[in-house]
């Protein structure tokens, strides 16, 4: 058995040089290098905030961020996640939700909504 690895092992020297296997070993930290570059690109996430069916700010989820609306509405993204941290509502059920990095928040008293998109959704629905 160990016959076979040696003179498998002295067939692939007889192969390749020490040149070839720097090319080779170069070439695969490139690919993985560009493959994990777009791979978070694909995955940047924006939150958009409309109040009264209006965009009133656009943030991306990856960027730490506290957003007031006014004095008693404050949206907060942290971690990569959103939330409503207060509001002037009496049920307060947009700030119980919590934390959401996928699913809409919603305030029907104050009219707003919080939506969470990639940007390549984003990109696609402009143009």
């Amino acid at each position: 058995m160990e016959n076979s690895i040696n003179k498998n092992l002295s067939n692939l020297k007889k192969l390749f040089t020490k040149a070839d296997i720097i090319l080779i070993i170069l070439l695969l930290l490139i690919a993985i290098l560009i493959s994990v570059t777009l791979l978070n690109k694909r995955n940047e996430k924006i939150v958009e905030i409309h109040q009264n069916n209006k965009l009133i700010r656009r943030c991306k989820l990856d960027k730490d961020e506290i957003i007031k609306i006014d004095e008693l509405i404050i949206i907060e993204i942290k971690n990569g996640k959103v939330r409503m941290k207060s509001s002037s509502c009496k049920n307060q059920l947009c700030v119980k939700q919590g934390w959401s990095s996928y699913f809409p928040i919603i305030c029907v008293p104050n009219k707003i909504s919080i939506v969470v998109k990639s940007e390549k959704e984003n990109m696609l629905i402009t143009r």
